[in-house]
């Protein structure tokens, strides 16, 4: 998912094993957090400060009511919860970014100003950090967004959603050459690893998919 330095006391978090769930990325540049998936082999580990993952996986792996609960991972509401109460459940259709209005299919958004990245997903709902996007230009905000959506659409697979955010920003206009550079520029310092090419990579990566009108 999405760059930011992040502080010691980190851990992560994966949904059980029953659901195949598995780490599928740490981070847009070499760090950051994820989301999970049941409905694809694994959208990612969620790296979660550590609190908050402790909590998660007390209130949510741990449940009294059993394994079968333990299996799916939380909702928008659950993640509130965990949080205490902090964030902000956004209704699908109803983000704006910068006056531009947000969709993902029919899944909400959480707006987390304590979020230890920019972005994250579980499956079926995102999560900003209002802070740390107030940081970027507006087609970077938009990128970050769709980047994100397109886990939910495409899978774990940090090239393909990288490519599915460059075409629909390209599809819907908001993106162009110059927020296209202004995307590279930003994942610029990413170093590669497991998970991830380095940031020039993918930026080469999102040039050829940008100039592709096959939509992937």
């Amino acid at each position: 998912m999405l760059p930011v330095a992040r502080g010691t006391g980190n851990l992560i978090f994966v949904a059980a094993a029953a659901h195949g769930f598995g780490r599928a990325g740490a981070g847009l540049l070499n760090g950051g957090v994820e989301g999970m998936t049941a409905g694809f082999a694994s959208l990612s580990a969620h790296v979660l400060r550590g609190t908050l993952a402790v909590a998660l996986a007390a209130g949510i792996a741990g449940m009294a009511t059993g394994q079968a609960r333990a299996d799916k991972p939380p909702t928008p509401n659950e993640y509130v919860d965990h949080i205490g109460g902090a964030g902000k459940i956004v209704d699908p259709g109803a983000l704006k970014l910068d006056g531009n209005r947000m969709v993902c299919g029919h899944r909400p958004t959480v707006l987390d100003d304590n979020l230890d990245d920019y972005a994250a997903a579980y499956p079926g709902f995102l999560i900003l950090n209002p802070k740390l996007l107030q940081r970027v230009s507006t087609p970077v905000k938009m990128w970050i967004y769709a980047h994100e959506c397109g886990h939910q659409f495409r899978g774990p697979d940090e090239e393909t959603a990288d490519c599915f955010a460059v075409q629909r920003g390209r599809r819907q206009g908001w993106l162009n050459e110059t927020g296209l550079q202004e995307i590279c520029n930003f994942i610029a310092p990413a170093k590669g690893d497991a998970m991830h090419l380095s940031g020039s990579h993918r930026c080469e990566s999102m040039r050829r998919c940008f100039a592709d009108p096959a939509i992937r």
